[in-house]
This record gives C-alpha cells, sequence and structure tokens, in this order.
C-alpha cells in the first residue's frame, strides 16, 4: 500500500506529487482526495496539443480517466518515471522502455522521426523536434491523412498525369507532407462529373437536329443570343403601333431623346444608343437588319443575317413570323446547351477527358488512398512518440494542477489556469483566467466571495478575449467599470485591457476598517455637489426669466431666528454633554475614542473578515467548466502574494 504525503493549503488538505511511486500510484488515489476531476482543454497556459492528445473523447475535456491512463502509459514506457520530475523538454531514447512490444515500436518511431528530419543517430528526442511535421513526412507517400499526392502514384507516368488533371480542377488538400494533393471524394467527384460531361457532349452529335448550322452552330446560337431580345422588342413595339396609331410616338424614339443622346460624343458601344429601339417601327411590322437600323445594332445584325437569319428566313427582311422560324431553329440546341452540366472537369480540354474516360484509372487512385489509411498505425505510433514527449516535459505540471493545486500554491510560476498578470491602479494581480461569457461567468463567480475585475482585451493581429482578475490586495476606490490597464499573458505578450464588470466584495481588513469613512466622506461630497449644482440651476433659471434681485436686505422673521436660537442651542447642549463626558474619562480619553472609532467601524471589519474566511478560487474555476473536487480557499497571507501593489513594493515587500 502506497504511503500518500499531503500539505494543508487553501483550507483543505492535498496530495502533494513528488515522487515516482506517486505516479505509479495515481489510479489507487481516491478519487475523494482529487483536487479537480476534470478540467477544460482550452484557456489555460498549458500545452494545448497535449491537452487535445489526452481527450480521449474528444469533448474538450480532461477527466480523471485520462489522468490515470496517461500515468499508466507513462509507467509502461519509461524505465525510469522519477525522470518526470525535471520536466525536461527532451526525452532520452536511452529512457524508452524497450522490452515491451509497445516500448520497441516507440523506440523505432522515435528514430524514424529523427532520421526523417535529419537527426538520425541523435540520443534524445524534443518537443521541437514536432514542430514542423511537414519535415517529419516529407518523403513519405502515404502517411493516413486520407489525402494522397503525386508521390502516391509510384512511377506510374499516366497515374501522375491523372492526378495532376485531378488536382488542377479540385479544391487542393494539403498533406502531412506540406503538399497538395487529392482525397477519395475528389477522385470519384472527377469522374462522376467527366462522365456526365462526355455523355451530355454525345448527345449533340446522336442528334443532328440539335446543330441546325452544323459545326457554325455554337457561334451562330452566341450571336443568336445577343440579338433575340432586341429583335424582339422591335416586334413587341410594331404590335402596340398597330393596336393604337396613336402609340406610334411613344413606341419610336422621340426627337427629345435622339437628341439627348447626341448631346456630347458618340461610339457604336454607346449604352444610350443601344437602348433606342432596333429601327424605325415601319407600318407593316417589317424589320430589314441591314437597313435603317440603329448604328449600335448594326454590325451584329448583319453578322445574324449572315449566319442564320437569311438561311432560315431566305431575307434579311423579316416579320414576327419569320423570326419565329428562327427560335424554332435554335429551340433544340437552346435546350441542349439548359442541360450543361455543372462540373469542374469541363476546364480539361474533350479529347483529354476522354482519354481519362478510356484508360479508367479511377480504382487506381482509391487503390492509393486506401494504402495511404492503411499506414494509419505506422503514423499512429510517431503521433505517439509526439504524446510521450510532450508528457515526458508536461505532466508532473499536469498532476501539480488536477489531482493537486500544488503549482497553486508553492509554484511563485504559477497555476496552468492562472493566463497572465494584469496591471492596473498600482499593483499586479497574478490571479487572472480567461473566460468566455462574462455574464454567465460572474453569476457563478460571484460566489468565491472574491473582488472580481472582468475585463476586455485586445491586440492587434489576435482575436478579443476576456479575463477575470481576483483584486486580493489594496482597495477599491479607483477600481471602475472603464478603467484600463494591461495584460500580460503567460507569453509576455501586451493586450489592452479596459474593466467591463465588477463584483464587488472586501479586498482586506485594513479596506473594510476604513471603508465606512470613506462611504462618508463620499456622501458628503455629493451632497455638497447636488446643492452647489442645485444653486446654480436656479441662479441660471432666474437669469433667464430676467429675475430682479432687490437691491434691499430681505428681513429675517422673528419665528426663523427663535427656531435657529434653539437648534444651535440644542446642538450646543449635545456637544457640551458629550465633551464632558470625554473630559470625565480622563486618562482613559483615548480609550474613548477608540471605542467609537471600532463602534463605526467594527460592523464592516467584522462582515469583511467573514468572506475573507470565506473567499475561494473553485466557484471562479467551476464557471470556467472546470469540477473542482476540494475547497481551494485564498486567506489574507496568500492574497498578499496574488495581488502585488506599489506601497508594498516600496515599504521593502518582494515581486
Amino acid at each position: 500500500m502506497h504511503r500518500w504525503k499531503f500539505f494543508k493549503a487553501g483550507s483543505s488538505y492535498q496530495v502533494s506529487i513528488d515522487a515516482a511511486d506517486d505516479i505509479k500510484n495515481i489510479r489507487f488515489l481516491d478519487k475523494k482526495l482529487w483536487s479537480a476531476l476534470a478540467c477544460p482543454t482550452s484557456g489555460l497556459a498549458f500545452d494545448t496539443k497535449l491537452l487535445k492528445a489526452l481527450d480521449s473523447d474528444g469533448d474538450g475535456r480532461i477527466r480523471h480517466a485520462d489522468i490515470v491512463g496517461a500515468a499508466e502509459r507513462l509507467c509502461s514506457s519509461l524505465k525510469d518515471v522519477s525522470a518526470l520530475f525535471e520536466e525536461s523538454p527532451s526525452l532520452p531514447l536511452s529512457n524508452i522502455n524497450d522490452e515491451t512490444d509497445e516500448g520497441r515500436t516507440l523506440l523505432a518511431s522515435a528514430r524514424t522521426v529523427l532520421e526523417n528530419i535529419g537527426k538520425a543517430g541523435a540520443n534524445e528526442i524534443s518537443v521541437n523536434d514536432f514542430s514542423d511535421t511537414a519535415k517529419i513526412f516529407a518523403d513519405s507517400a502515404f502517411n493516413a491523412d486520407g489525402v494522397i499526392t503525386e508521390l502516391s502514384c509510384g512511377g506510374d507516368d499516366s497515374l501522375k498525369a491523372l492526378f495532376c488533371d485531378i488536382l488542377s480542377v479540385s479544391e487542393p488538400k494539403i498533406d502531412r507532407s506540406g503538399r497538395a494533393g487529392i482525397d477519395a471524394g475528389d477522385i470519384v467527384s472527377f469522374f462522376e462529373q467527366a462522365s456526365s460531361y462526355i455523355s451530355w457532349l454525345d448527345k449533340k452529335a446522336e442528334n443532328p437536329g440539335i446543330s441546325p448550322f452544323g459545326d457554325e452552330t455554337a457561334g451562330a446560337y452566341g450571336i443568336y443570343i445577343s440579338v433575340k431580345g432586341k429583335i424582339e422588342d422591335y416586334f413587341i413595339r410594331s404590335e402596340a403601333a398597330r393596336f393604337d396609331p396613336d402609340a406610334a410616338a411613344a413606341v419610336n424614339a422621340g426627337a427629345e431623346r435622339i437628341s439627348k443622346v447626341f448631346e456630347g460624343l458618340v461610339s457604336r458601344s454607346d449604352e444610350n444608343l443601344k437602348s433606342l429601339p432596333a429601327a424605325r417601327i415601319s407600318a407593316d411590322g417589317t424589320l430589314d437588319l441591314l437597313g435603317a437600323v440603329n448604328p449600335a445594332w448594326e454590325g451584329l445584325f448583319t453578322e445574324a443575317c449572315g449566319r442564320f437569319i437569311v438561311p432560315v428566313c431566305g431575307t434579311s427582311k423579316i416579320t414576327a413570323a419569320l423570326w419565329s422560324r428562327v427560335v424554332e431553329a435554335f429551340a433544340p440546341y437552346e435546350k441542349w446547351a439548359a442541360a450543361r452540366p455543372e462540373c469542374r472537369a469541363a476546364k480539361i480540354p474533350e479529347e483529354r477527358l476522354r482519354l481519362i474516360l478510356s484508360e479508367n484509372k479511377m480504382d487506381a487512385l482509391l487503390s492509393a488512398v486506401a494504402a495511404d489509411a492503411a499506414v494509419a498505425a505506422e503514423v499512429e505510433d510517431i503521433e505517439d512518440v509526439e504524446e510521450l514527449v510532450r508528457l515526458n516535459k508536461s505532466f508532473c505540471s499536469l498532476l501539480r494542477n488536477f489531482v493537486s493545486f500544488q503549482d497553486f500554491y508553492r509554484n511563485s510560476a504559477g497555476a496552468i489556469f492562472q493566463f497572465g498578470s494584469l496591471y492596473i491602479d498600482s499593483r499586479k494581480c497574478s490571479l487572472c483566467m480567461k473566460v468566455g461569457d462574462v455574464s454567465k461567468h460572474s453569476a457563478m463567480a460571484a460566489l468565491s466571495y472574491g473582488y472580481l475585475l472582468y475585463c476586455a482585451c485586445k491586440r492587434k493581429g489576435e482575436s478579443d478575449m476576456n479575463i477575470v482578475a481576483v483584486v486580493t490586495a489594496g482597495d477599491s476606490d479607483n477600481l471602475i467599470v472603464g478603467k484600463n490597464g494591461i495584460f500580460y499573458d503567460r507569453a509576455g505578450r501586451d493586450w489592452d485591457a479596459t474593466v467591463v464588470k465588477i463584483v464587488d466584495n472586501p479586498i482586506g481588513i485594513a479596506q473594510a476598517f476604513f471603508s465606512p469613512y470613506k462611504r462618508l466622506v463620499k456622501w458628503a461630497s455629493e451632497q455638497i455637489a447636488k446643492r452647489a449644482l442645485s444653486a446654480d440651476r436656479d441662479i441660471v433659471s432666474d437669469i433667464q426669466k430676467g429675475a430682479v434681485v432687490d437691491d434691499k436686505t430681505k428681513k429675517i422673521d422673528i419665528g426663523t431666528v427663535a427656531a435657529l436660537g434653539v437648534a444651535v442651542g440644542g446642538i450646543t447642549t449635545a456637544f457640551g454633554i458629550i465633551f464632558g463626558a470625554f473630559v470625565k474619562l480622563g486618562v482613559w480619553m483615548p480609550l474613548g475614542v477608540a471605542g467609537i472609532i471600532l463602534a463605526i467601524s467594527l460592523p464592516s471589519v467584522a462582515i469583511a473578515a467573514m468572506k475573507l474566511g470565506l473567499r475561494n478560487i473553485s466557484p471562479i474555476l467551476d464557471a470556467n467548466g472546470w469540477a473542482v473536487n476540494s475547497k481551494a480557499g485564498v486567506n489574507m497571507v496568500f492574497g498578499a502574494r496574488l495581488t502585488q501593489t506599489a506601497r508594498r513594493l516600496v515599504e521593502g515587500g518582494k515581486d
């Protein structure tokens, strides 16, 4: 049976993690003795990649079972578990347990990584060796990420060419080697699109009626679409003129409208000119496309006559009935064109697409994808090595912030939930945590009985974030919503911080002692300010109303004089009685003064002492998603370490 060591901090006994046997027996430690049973994987000053690896079910939380599982893997994978307390970023290969199959696999994978990054023969592997994943997999044809690259095609040049064709019309995927590649979805989609596109093209070849003008149909159709609207506009205007002769002036371009078009320089591409009718409306509704037409449309009309108007109608002078023949001639092609499948494969020339479909190497590419998936175990081994190296560096720190809050109470560097330090109002607040929703967090965190400053932090090039700072020393006189400070995160980067919300609780006994007098002074100042403001408003009002001040002094009423005399007499008598009582105290007079001061301050001090005794950070952590399993109190002595004031430094304190 393992004998555990405990230390008392935060009004509770906590397990001390100091020896290899503590890690080996962590699974046997009663859950009731753990300081936390769950924590989030975000918002912590910790290795986020390791937290993500430990999150076995991917729900964004680390639980008791995840910690126990990691401890067991370490104990089976390392020869000397006590080396974990060195918290070194490098893991000696000699410390990997090669007496088990798992250990031998890890050792082989570690050497593969070192070889791939150009450090073959090295005796240790570090966290930084995994910083460039692309370098680790640079020469790997397969790396189990579901994406294949040109390397995956081996020496088959035709397969490489097909890969390049598919890549050229697909959204590239970046695989672990850093190269652009494609996945199974891209491959299947490409062949489906190519087959659909070629089938669509074949329909035109199988049905000659779709191409009434042979190989020239596509070009003729483009002209047809360009002039169709303008020609039909002409026939509609003609019908309107026949319906009502008085409409002739309206359907034709009037002199005024034409004169506006020609007020300045005009070209055939002028939009105002193009908007005029195709030609002057004739009585019989005939449009001579080679006659007097709108200059802006003359070129298109001439080309239309040569390509399809004259071949279909036999003349350039067309009526609505003749135009309908043209529409009918293009109808099959128009229907076919509308059925064109949407596909990126159409960017590839038709001849190349037909060759690709005839070679049918889709299965060969899909086999490469399958081969990529087949090396998942090898890649997973490399990921396991990375996790082992990261655990070697940070696992003890995680234990001292999860099994116990040892780092919080004993380590000057701080706990993982301490996200940085806030400098504000001549003090440094070291107990700062990152929060999401301020309103939601503060509702729970208020139960901590701490004085909480919620700040919105901004930094150029970074997403805005919110923090909560627990103020545990000094006073709150100058701490107000809107006050600015500077927040330094654990990486040393500075953020502009603005107070957006305050949860008011006692900060210390001294603050509580003087708070009644400060409130009295504040109340008196506010009353004086109100009276002065009221008097000022009255004077301004009188001036605005044109009031005249009487030069003669207003006589005081005798009754008022009598009332004032009685009041002054009463106050004088009361003061005399109090002063006489103090004089009778003699040498005990200072005690009397002290008694009055205590009578005023004692209630405030008593309430503050009670709340300070209840102050703990558990509700703050719980509001952030932790499952804190014990009270994490913050007494006044420890609070003086968490919030350091300028006065303390001047008087000889240590930062």
